[in-house]
């Protein structure tokens, strides 16, 4: 591990926020209040959204209750539509009522706020950090020297999980501003790959969200909850609750709360790298620069700067299950669907047994950092145009000499900065093996059947999934020659091992990798040499890991 970039963890901006948990809790809520009462003036308009609020959770209650929801749900939300009767306008005087809406608006955004925040032990962390530490190397060199390599080690950690790109450019900026990680999402332990992976190179704690489903474990709420993650509950879609995330965000970069946003909001359901990013909590990081500058008008404002980062696995733990729900929501009744088991505690030892024990990497591509806007920066974090030169970015938020919020502009300059994350993903996805030949093999079957649609072509039976072992070679030659072209034109990342194996040893690693972990294989050679799928869900979704570059010219 490289040496942390602040050597004290009590010094760690995250275990500062902490200790300021009442101060976040109270900023969160004042600023939450203000802007929903700035969008949604006037008490008509507050009484319909809490009307609407009120309707929505108690069907959340009814029909999709939680463990880890509070006891008092029913009874907290019973109170609020007793008061909302109590508050009807038409029956009392209009200021009174007024106060009384104002009133349950707070009440309903201090009790999410309240739910999302979490907390940082750094005792915990230390001892988390020991121990996934030990864990994680002991598994690799199981791959080395059978059940001995567990306590035996031979090889380094570091050759296993790869952080790739500017590493020390990243540590750097971490002690002269925010960053913000923005990731690929296609796993619910993406968090605990990138949080070890971050640790591995000396960086400090990031806040992160997580969601709430995750904390129905007392286990692992324990963990996240004391380790630096917040609660995200996507069941509750209400303009209230939103509004209260998006404040609470914003009053935790401000604080200088290092934070990975996952951008594309959930996990990755087709596979695919996300092109479609939700931009509400991004936009929240560009309002934190602009309040920055607000609150210091010199240039010494503090700076924030965001990080893309591409994650690159072999195979994905719960890729059975997303790629089910992707087809169930694209199909509808042109998809048969079965109800597909939730991942147990027994499902995840054994993803991580085969990833460290078995599988050759994982990889997390950093891109180069970026201010909010997306310009490039030095190494200093001062931001740059186009030519290099250096720019001020406060000019960005000026408007005729004055500085001053302008919700329209904001979502442009987000727009925009989602567009420059969206290439730094492209840019830096590493290529793997098992990529290219379930890539290969699915566009083989596209063009050998000529089905009108994907769902027709799922369905495929047994004997009509065979491609000649020939074609599918010839085929992953042209591909891989496709992607050096690219790679030379800085669009992709080649994995080493594709840049040293002969054609033959990238197929076999690409279809053993893919392998590991599922029971039925979604891409096998059969007796004959020929190339099939047990499973051409899978196989479709790991086809769709290097859309969007064109490779389709090559089949």
């Amino acid at each position: 591990m490289l040496e942390s970039v602040i050597p004290r963890i009590k010094d760690w901006p995250i275990n500062l926020i902490a200790k300021k948990r009442d101060k976040i809790l109270q900023e969160t809520i004042a600023e939450a209040v203000f802007e929903f009462n700035k969008q949604h003036p006037g008490l008509l308009q507050l009484r319909d959204q809490l009307q609407r609020t009120l309707y929505l959770e108690r069907i959340r209650i009814k029909s999709e209750a939680w463990e880890v929801d509070p006891e008092d749900d029913s009874e907290f939300w019973n109170k609020i539509k007793k008061k909302l009767l109590q508050a009807d306008p038409r029956q009392m005087e209009e200021a009174a009522s007024y106060e009384m809406h104002q009133e349950m608006l707070q009440d309903i955004m201090s009790r999410y706020a309240h739910e999302m925040i979490g907390n940082f032990n750094p005792n915990l962390h230390w001892l988390a950090r020991q121990i996934l530490g030990r864990i994680f190397a002991r598994l690799f060199n199981a791959h080395f020297g059978g059940f001995k390599g567990l306590f035996n080690p031979q090889e380094k950690l570091k050759d296993k999980l790869i952080v790739a790109g500017p590493v020390e450019k990243l540590r750097s900026l971490a002690t002269k501003g925010t960053v913000i990680l923005v990731p690929t999402h296609f796993s619910n332990l993406d968090s605990a790959i990138i949080g070890f992976g971050m640790d591995y190179i000396g960086m400090p704690a990031f806040q992160y969200g997580a969601g709430l489903n995750l904390f129905n474990s007392k286990f692992f709420s324990f963990f996240m909850g004391n380790l630096g993650a917040y609660k995200l509950d996507r069941r509750k879609k209400n303009p209230i609750y939103l509004e209260t995330l998006k404040s609470f965000s914003n009053t935790n970069i401000l604080a200088g709360a290092h934070t990975i946003f996952f951008p594309g909001g959930t996990r990755s359901r087709a596979g695919n790298i996300e092109t479609d990013l939700k931009l509400g909590l991004l936009g929240t990081v560009l309002k934190a620069q602009r309040i920055h500058h607000e609150r210091n008008p010199s240039n010494l404002a503090p700076k924030i700067f965001i990080v893309p980062l591409t994650l690159s696995y072999h195979f994905v733990l719960e890729a059975s299950s997303l790629i089910e729900d992707q087809l169930k929501r694209t199909g509808k009744e042109k998809y048969l669907v079965y109800d597909a088991p939730p991942t147990s505690g027994k499902g995840i030892w054994k993803f991580f047994w085969d990833t460290f024990s078995k599988s050759t990497d994982i990889t997390l591509s950093l891109s180069e950092p970026m201010d909010v806007f997306g310009n490039p920066l030095d190494d200093n974090g001062n931001s740059l145009d186009k030519f290099g030169h250096p720019i001020d970015i406060r000019q960005y938020f000026v408007n005729k000499g004055e500085m001053k919020p302008d919700e329209q502009r904001e979502m442009i300059y987000t727009q925009m900065l989602g567009d420059k994350i969206i290439e730094g993903f492209y840019k830096n996805n590493v290529v793997y093996a098992s990529h290219i030949v379930t890539f290969v093999a699915f566009e083989l079957l596209k063009k050998k059947l000529h089905y009108p649609d994907l769902f027709t072509l799922l369905r495929t039976s047994d004997e009509d999934r065979e491609i000649d072992w020939d074609t599918f070679k010839i085929t992953v030659k042209r591909v891989i020659d496709e992607l050096y072209m690219l790679n030379s034109k800085g669009q992709i990342k080649l994995a080493s091992r594709i840049t040293t194996l002969e054609l033959d040893e990238i197929i076999e690693l690409g279809i053993y990798n893919v392998g590991i972990y599922h029971a039925n294989l979604p891409i096998m050679r059969t007796k004959e040499g020929n190339i099939t799928s047990e499973d051409l869900k899978l196989l479709y979704y790991y086809h769709n890991r290097i859309l969007g570059y064109g490779l389709e010219k090559c089949i």
